[in-house]
């Protein structure tokens, strides 16, 4: 009768072990893998974007001035770019934006945020998810 007992406590024990340790942290595990992939798409669309905004700067202005200026379609160029390196991440509704384009004279770079809301991928349960990405590209043929 003892023996039964034991293999009884163990298995309860087993059940529960699983159940409140193992499928949370598979979980927890799943999620992260997610999170984790979607945020370097993001990555990866920031960087291309910013190599297309560094196209669209003005070399005319640049040689005149020694100023590195966006020209009208650097926004719409990077934005583009964004989209079309997001589309596996927009096909499960995660769409992502550019929201800053900052030219830096000084090193000649230029930086793209990129901004995307992760919410719809994890359970209601986890508040909203933002992720911004950062690009950068260096402007090598400009030269002062």
């Amino acid at each position: 009768m003892l023996r039964l007992d034991r293999r009884g406590y163990s298995m309860s024990f087993w059940a529960v072990f699983i159940g409140l340790v193992m499928i949370p942290a598979l979980a927890l595990a799943i999620e992260l893998g997610r999170y984790f992939y979607a945020s370097s798409e993001v990555a990866k669309a920031a960087n291309a974007a910013a190599v297309a905004a560094s196209a669209e700067i003005n070399q005319k202005v640049f040689q005149d001035t020694e100023s590195l200026i966006p020209a009208s379609k650097t926004w719409g160029n990077a934005q583009s770019y964004v989209t079309s390196n997001t589309t596996g991440l927009s096909a499960k509704g995660v769409h992502a934006f550019v929201t800053n384009i900052q030219v830096n004279g000084g090193d000649n770079t230029v930086l793209i945020d990129v901004s995307a809301d992760f919410s719809v991928l994890f359970p209601s349960v986890v508040p909203r998810v933002l992720v911004t990405q950062t690009g950068v590209a260096k402007l090598r043929a400009f030269t002062h």
